[in-house]
Order: C-alpha cells, then structure tokens, then sequence
C-alpha cells in the first residue's frame, strides 16, 4: 500500500504545480483555475477505466508520468504564444476551455492510469478483503495529503516548475527487473536536468523574447521583470503590475486623489498598491507626517524599496501584510488613503474593489479623509458592459462613503469621502497650491479631466440597480471578465438575472433525474451516490477556494494545505468506516445529512468570516469535514457494488471514476454557473437543497 502513498505525493503536486501554471499563464483567474481542477479529475476518471493494448500492458509509467509532465509545463508556457498572444492578455473561453483538455488532461490521464494499473497489479498477488478496495483510497488520500503539506509548506516559492519532474523516481520501486529501473531512473533523471535548462529560453519566448531580469517564485505567485526595447514590465501573478511607462498614469492617480485632502498641517498617508512605478516619490512631494506603503506580497514589497531613492525610502514604512487584514488590525488612522490596483480580473484583485473592503477603507480614515483608486472606463464612449462593469464598483462605494466624486479619463478616477463633500473647485485649488513638479499631469490636464460635461455624461451611464460588487457576490469580477470576454465575442450578451432564474431551474431538472435514475439498479443507486458524492464535495471546495481567496487572499499560497486537509479527512473518514465495518445504506442518509447541517454552519457564518483575524483555520476545518463525510461514503458503496456482484477487480476503478465523473460536474457547475451568477450563498442553497434530497432518498432505500 505505500506505493499509493507514492502516487498520492506525485499526484498531488502534479496537480498544483500545473494548475498553478495554467493559471498565471492562460486562465488569470480563480474560476477558471476551478475548471481545470475539473478537467484533472475527470481527465483521471478516463484513465482509471481506459484499456490498453495488450503490447502496452507493462509501459514504463513513471518516465511516460516524468515526460507527460514536462511537455505540459512547456505548452502551459508557450500556448498564448502559438495563438499570437501577449503573456499579459486575457485569454478566451474557448482557448482556456481547449488548454485544459490539452494541457491538463495527458498528466491527470497518466495518473489516473497508474492508479488502475497498481490496483490491478495488487488484487492479481493478494486475495481481496472487504475492506481493500477502500483502502485503495485511503492510502492515495494519504500521500495527497502529505503532498498538498510538502508543497505548502516547502516547495510554494518555487521558481522553476519543471524541478517536479523528478518525482516520478518514487514510483520505481513497482518496476520490475534491476536493469529496467535503472534505465527507467537514468532517462528520468536526465529528461529532469534537461529541461530545467530549457526553462529559461521558454519563459523568455513566453515574454515576447523579452530578456528576463528577475524570475522569481512566490507564495503568491511568480514574479517577472522583462525588458524588451527600451520598456522594463513587472508581473506578478500573471497580471502587469508596472512599466517604465507608468509615469503619466501615476502623476495623474496620485495627483488627482491626493488634491481631496486639506493640505493644512502634515498628513498621514496609506498607499495600497505596488509601488514600483515612482507612486512613493509623487505621493512625498506633498511632505507627509507619515506614508505608509502596504503590500500582500513581500517580494513586491522589497522591489518597491529597491526602486525607491534612499533619501525618501528612509522616510517610509514598507509594509508588508494582507491589506484587508492590516486595516483590520491596526490602530492608526489616516488623512488620505490611495489604492492601485490591477483591475479585478481575479477574485485575489477583486477583494480591492468591494462593498466590504471600502468599510474597512472608512474606518481607517480620519474626519474629513479621502479615499481614491481608479478603475477602467472609457472617457467618450462608455459601452453597456463597460457601464455594467463601473456601476458595481461605483454602486459598491456608493454604500460605504456619503461624498465621492467620479473624474473620467483614460481610467476612472474616484475621490470619496464619509463625511466631507468633495468638489471640482476644491481640487483644482489644492493642486494649485502644492504645485508639485510633474512631467506630464498638469493643470490644463486636470481642469480637462473634471469637465462637467464629461463627468454628467459617466453619471448617466451608471446604473443603480445594477448589484454591489462584494466578496459574496463578484459582480464586479464576473462584469470584468464579460468585458474582457466581448473582445472574443463581440455579439455576447448576459442578462445575469434571467441566466440566474435559468440555472435554478436546470438545478431542480438535475436533482430530479438523479432521484429517478437512482431507482434503476443497486449498482446506479450506488454510483450515483458516490457521483454526487464527488459533486458536492468538490462545489463546496470550490466555494472554500472562493472564500479562502476573498476573506486570506493567499489562495495559491495556501491551496496545498487545504487539499491536504481535505485528503487527510477522506483517508480517516475511510479508514474509520471500513474498520467499524458499518456498510448499512442508511448510513448514506446520515452522510448527506450531516452535509447539511455544514453547508448550513457555513451559511450562517458567511457574515463573520469577515471579522476573523485566522479565518484560513475555519476553511482548513471545513477541508477536512468535507474530505471526511466523502471518504466516508467509500466503504458503503464499495460494499453495495460486491453485494450487486460487480467483479471485484472493477469495483475499485468503477467508484474512482464515478467520484471523479461528480466531481468534474461539480467543478464545472461552479466554475462556469453557480458562482458567478449565484454567488457564494445562492451556491451553498443549491448544494443543500441537493445534500438533503439525497438524504431523503437514501431513507427510502
């Protein structure tokens, strides 16, 4: 059985390896990251149950594992590339959809394979117990377990993905013959240190043969500094975060928020944001008290002292903690507090532009303080979606702060206020005052950007009923990722109220035909169990994902160690069953009723997540509960199938492929329905109504 503990450490970073990468290189963004979990499982499922020739029955599996593993990464890196993109571009549906089938599927197909082919191999040497096929199970969840805790807690700040491909050594020892495994182990090895020296040349085609100046690996992500021409560009989690050529953006977001305050007496300013663009040498020309620069990442943090002139460095506090958090926690209050951020293409960047991250915003503001960040927009022409788009920001703000005032111009500009009105009249006369030396924003700049014509023409646009963007509810994420999705599709049109009404209704059909086809046979009655089994608990997985995201913002930091928890409870959860031997199909009842009853403690703690300082152990204790209740539902159903007479040696694959078959629906519910038309509660409600069906169905049986 330590051989599955093997597989269960490959597999597990495997997964998070290249979906990490799928992620910053072609996805953006959570959902989609959600997706190609999806096309992983079931991309296992289909290797759990494929059949090969029998020339290819004993095919050396850890180097075809090794070299699988390493053509992913190389065409995760060079797809936007082939398709005549640049690294920093959103990528289309159809082009994320087609990259996970191609990119993701071979490795987890692999997998997959090796999970059946270790199976069959043990059940031809040992006669089979009740509880074996479970155990199955239980030892992989393990070494996912151990893998998820590996990678979390060592091996997240990597810089080179391709040092993986090493793993594939672990499984040698099923290899028979001494001369076959070290042939096996040479090429491994070799295909290892060859294609960690090809890494660089690749990144550096991925960039748009840009010369890479920093290459680094974070908990956040990876950071990269290329320069091509005379232009240097930093990224960060596959967003753009600066250029060389930032400079007249910069003096216009600094300049016009910070002409709000009173400019009598020092101030106290916080900036929130990547301070990479000379943001820190615009905001000292007003000779704060005090400027704090606060950033999540601290290899962002570190670069933005590297780039800082030290006579004004030794003026600041870098800060480096989780934004939301440090308003949180800290005591101090401040005169004016600016934001920069990317654009909400991510739910990781749209915890910036929400309802509840502009309450923390207040509280932290002294009387008569200022608030200001921008967002994109369009001055002249303000499309539909773009006005969608803008009113869930703006309507988000609308409900925290009494004053704001909009001034358009190649991006949006927002200066508000709880408690001090704020005019175009008031702003011209500070900037007048400081009259800082800029080199593009001027004073001709700002009078033309706070034309009334021009900011009534943005106000008409905005729309009051469109809903607030917050953590429960990314209106503002989903508005984004539909504008960016209308320069693929330009005659796409969602109406996100009418699609909603539609997916409940689809919902209910499903729930129905579950509960029907369930009364065909013992054996469907059993997979379809187990099916939902894995529909449930990889949504409500997701859902964490999404909460872990919006609530810690380390997701990718941290994704390890909620997989880890989650495996940790689907291997006690199994092996628990399998030794009290309680194999009764009532129990399958109590099982989706105790789903209930977490989907209900989760719903009801949605509000407080928000005021917890350690919510990540909230969500690592919902991990575990989930992983848990579904490895729970392996000895019973395993069972269930023998007692229908199932040959033993299909049972294992057969539960395998249905549980990941649910947890592919699941995933791609989530991914593409629930979550962004639902939200957060909506999708919860779903799962519970469903959890509960199957608890009464289970009675009746």
């Amino acid at each position: 059985m330590i051989i599955f503990v093997l597989l269960g450490i490959i597999s597990s970073i495997f997964q998070l390896v290249i979906l990490r990468e799928f992620s910053f290189s072609i996805a953006k963004n959570e959902l989609a990251f959600i997706l190609g979990a999806g096309f992983w499982v079931i991309s296992c499922s289909l290797g759990s149950i494929a059949r090969l020739p029998r020339k290819l029955q004993d095919p050396p599996l850890p180097l075809i594992a090794c070299l699988s593993f390493i053509i992913s990464i190389y065409l995760i890196h060079l797809a936007k590339l082939l398709n005549g993109m640049q690294y920093y571009e959103a990528a289309s549906l159809k082009l994320v959809l087609l990259s996970s089938i191609a990119l993701i599927g071979p490795t987890a197909f692999i997998t997959g394979y090796i999970f059946k082919y270790l199976t069959l191999a043990y059940l031809n040497k040992n006669t089979a117990q009740r509880n074996t096929f479970a155990k199955f199970f239980a030892f992989e969840a393990l070494g996912f377990f151990l893998g998820g805790l590996i990678f979390s807690l060592y091996f997240n700040n990597y810089s080179n993905p391709l040092i993986f491909s090493i793993l594939p050594l672990l499984l040698i020892a099923g290899i028979k013959g001494i001369f076959r495994k070290t042939i096996i182990s040479f090429f491994i090895i070799a295909a290892t240190l060859i294609s960690l020296r090809t890494f660089s040349p690749i990144l550096q085609k991925e960039f748009g043969n840009s010369d890479i100046l920093l290459n680094a690996g974070s908990g956040y992500g990876p950071i990269v500094i290329a320069r091509k021409a005379y232009s240097t560009m930093i990224f960060s989690e596959g967003s753009l975060l600066a250029t060389s050529e930032d400079k007249a953006a910069v003096e216009e977001a600094i300049h016009t928020g910070l002409a709000g305050i009173n400019l009598s007496g020092e101030k106290d300013i916080l900036f929130i944001g990547p301070a990479l663009s000379q943001e820190i040498n615009e905001i000292m020309k007003y000779n704060p008290g005090s400027l704090d620069s606060l950033h999540i990442n601290p290899l962002i943090s570190i670069l933005s002292e590297y780039t800082t002139p030290y006579d004004i460095r030794r003026r600041v506090n870098f800060i480096t903690d989780d934004p939301v958090l440090y308003l949180k926690e800290t005591k101090k209050k401040y005169d004016a507090i600016l934001a920069i951020s990317p654009p909400p293409s991510s739910l990781s960047l749209n915890r910036y532009f929400t309802e509840d991250f502009y309450r923390l915003i207040k509280t932290k503001l002294k009387p008569a303080g200022i608030f200001s960040f921008s967002m994109p927009s369009k001055r002249e022409i303000l499309s539909p979606q773009f006005a969608k788009f803008n009113s869930s920001i703006i309507n988000a703000l609308d409900k925290v702060f009494n004053y704001r005032l909009i001034i358009p111009s190649d991006t949006m500009i927002i200066v508000a206020s709880p408690d001090k009105e704020i005019n175009d009249y008031d702003l011209i006369e500070n900037f007048i005052k400081v009259n800082p030396a800029t080199d593009f924003f001027t004073i001709y700049h700002f009078k033309d950007n706070l034309k009334p014509s021009a900011r009534e023409y943005i106000q008409n646009r905005l729309d009051a009923k469109i809903p607030a963007n917050t953590n429960l509810t990314p209106s503002g994420f989903l508005n984004y990722l539909i504008l960016e999705q209308i320069k693929f599709y330009p005659d796409l049109k969602i109406n996100q109220g009418k699609t909603g009404k539609n997916i409940i209704a689809a919902l209910f059909i499903f729930w129905l035909l579950i509960i029907a086809f369930s009364f065909l046979s013992k054996r469907i009655y059993y997979l379809l169990n187990i099916g939902a089994v894995g529909f449930i608990s990889i949504a409500m997985t997701a859902v964490i994902f999404v909460l872990f995201q919006a609530y810690c913002g380390a997701l990718y930091w941290k994704l390890g160690l909620l997989i880890a928890f989650f495996m940790a409870g689907l291997s006690t959860g199994i092996l628990i069953i399998s030794s009290k031997q309680i194999y009764r199909p009532k129990l399958l009842s109590v099982i989706f009723l105790c789903w209930g009853i977490a989907i209900i403690a989760l719903l009801l703690s949605l509000k407080k997540l928000g005021e917890v300082r350690y919510a990540d152990i909230i969500f690592y204790s919902f991990s575990l509960l989930c992983g848990f209740l579904s490895g729970g539902v392996y000895p019973v159903v395993a069972q269930g199938l023998l007692e229908s007479r199932m040959k033993e040696k299909k049972i294992t694959t057969a539960i395998y492929a249905a549980d990941l078959t649910g947890a592919f629906l699941g995933t791609l519910a989530c991914g593409t329905l629930l979550i962004p038309f639902l939200g957060v509660t909506g999708s919860l409600i779903s799962l519970l109504i469903l959890s509960l069906t199957l608890c009464a169905r289970n009675l009746w049986a």
